[in-house]
């Protein structure tokens, strides 16, 4: 019997505090004295945090508006800005629109100059998984089903089988990946803005404009200025994420099944063709559609997809004042909305130490601490009226013990 008591001594608990669960312990009883310095201590701190919120998205500038009704430009509608004819096939594409907007208050840089579109699910589960992100990388093409039906090519308009002439080869389309590839790629927001201050008070179409920012004078590749009509009034450099730009974007691999945008874009060189669509960097099929450039910052704030229907992207960043007045904003449409029900629309905003406008957290942070005044003071008027029920029941058995 002796090894049997060893044996059951080493498996007993230590004699701990802890283990034998015999720690000190203080459980709070929740008078209504208690639950209304609580719910006042809350309000204390909720309500000065909401008016704070609140003050720093009031010092915020915002000022939007919508473009994409005055034309209802769409693939079918449009004025025709381009025109491409390819096997004597034209198409007609883009619209001009301009919008002339007052901007109340004067803006200082750096001001966030923003596109928006609604009722576009870029969270749908086929959509957002559309893409080939070691492609984006920089490595070769692998799982190119997860990129159907924008991965080969020719895949979505039955041409695969199509037979054109490469550096003196016969290739046909099905033989050749999209890079990028996948439907966020194909569907890249295309629409270019330029931004004017009107010189005059009160001014008219005739009046004088200060450029302020071209938008569509940045390179693809580098991103940087390419000078034919640049100010200095904003730059392109740098909207995307740092992180998305030093290690998800880089370089494609340039195989001899690879279609992208022209190869001498990213260094290489250009591949004698008879085919107008590959050596221009279109999309098969689509004359005047190019494949985006994996380089292109744009096309990296494409990519970062939204998990909501309604969002804005960031387009430029504005680097000189603007002073209240009026504006003009010119754009030259090519992305069409109508095909979902979507809207379009330009947005110029500043942060503050808190971000941008956005009077949620503020409003929340008020009527919890709002709430919670109100309910101090229910649980104080309880007590007041009503006793306290604990004490009124010692003194009732102290009684009945005398």
């Amino acid at each position: 019997m002796a090894p049997a008591s060893s044996d059951a001594s080493k498996v007993r608990p230590h004699s701990s505090l802890l283990k034998q669960q015999r720690l000190p312990a203080w459980q709070p009883i929740l008078t209504p004295p208690h639950v209304s310095a609580c719910f006042l201590v809350t309000c204390a701190i909720f309500i000065p945090l909401g008016v704070v919120i609140l003050q720093a998205n009031d010092d915020v500038i915002d000022v939007e508006f919508r473009y994409d009704q005055v034309n209802g430009c769409s693939n079918s509608h449009n004025q025709g800005l381009v025109n491409i004819t390819v096997d004597n096939k034209t198409t007609r594409m883009g619209c001009f629109v301009s919008v002339d907007f007052d901007i109340p208050e004067t803006m200082n840089p750096p001001i966030y100059f923003y596109y928006k579109l609604t009722n576009f699910f870029q969270n749908h589960r086929r959509y957002y998984g559309s893409r080939l992100d070691p492609q984006l990388a920089g490595d070769p093409a692998s799982s190119i089903s997860d990129a159907d039906p924008l991965a080969t090519v020719g895949d979505m308009g039955g041409s695969m089988g199509n037979r054109f002439v490469l550096n003196g080869a016969n290739r046909s389309y099905g033989e050749f990946v999209y890079s990028p590839a996948g439907l966020i790629a194909w569907s890249m927001f295309n629409d270019s803005f330029t931004l004017w201050k009107y010189l005059d008070a009160t001014p008219n179409a005739n009046s004088p404009r200060q450029l302020i920012c071209n938008g569509s004078d940045f390179s693809k590749y580098s991103n940087y200025p390419l000078g034919s009509n640049y100010t200095g009034g904003c730059h392109k450099k740098g909207i995307a994420w740092p992180s998305d730009v030093a290690d998800k974007f880089k370089i494609p691999s340039m195989g001899d099944n690879v279609w992208s945008a022209p190869w001498n874009n990213y260094g290489g060189t250009s591949l004698t063709t008879n085919d107008a669509y590959y050596a221009n960097g279109w999309y098969a099929n689509e004359a005047g559609h190019p494949l985006p450039s994996v380089l292109d910052e744009d096309f990296i704030v494409w990519m970062r997809s939204s998990s909501l229907p309604d969002f804005r992207k960031l387009y430029r960043v504005i680097d000189v004042q603007l002073p209240a007045g009026t504006y003009r904003m010119d754009v030259l449409e090519f992305f069409d909305v109508t095909r979902f029900g979507g809207t379009k629309s330009f947005a110029l905003t500043t942060l503050s130490w808190l971000g941008g406008k956005n009077p949620f957290l503020g409003t929340v942070y008020l009527a919890v601490g709002c709430v919670s005044f109100a309910a101090a003071i229910v649980f104080g008027v309880i007590h007041h009226l009503c006793g306290d029920r604990t004490q009124r029941a010692i003194d009732e058995l102290m009684h009945d013990a005398h």
